[in-house]
């Protein structure tokens, strides 16, 4: 038996983004913890697919069963659930300076 306890963080969509884009499929940043048989904390990190928040649902359950095949029960907690912006503020990032390594 699989348990999810949300603990939604939403980001809104910025003023950007489409009808369309925040309505079609898209990729959702999916941050959660996992508890089974052992005892430990699992940490995960995900981008996974979905049109809603319904269908990311289902591509968690999917990746849970994938990963955990043979847990009999396991203890989710989603700490982050948002989805991920296709916008870049060019702004952010330093482009006249050039890197060496």
């Amino acid at each position: 038996m699989l348990e999810l306890h949300y603990m939604l963080l939403m980001e809104q969509p910025n003023e950007y983004e489409t009808e369309k884009a925040t309505t079609s499929h898209r990729e959702w940043l999916v941050e959660y913890d996992v508890v089974n048989g052992d005892g430990l904390k699992h940490q995960h990190l995900s981008i996974l697919n979905g049109s809603d928040i319904q269908d990311v649902q289902v591509a968690i359950f999917t990746e849970l069963r994938n990963m955990y095949p043979h847990s009999d029960r396991l203890e989710v907690t989603i700490t982050r659930l948002e989805p991920i912006s296709t916008h870049t503020e060019v702004k952010k990032f330093d482009l006249d300076t050039s890197y060496t390594s």
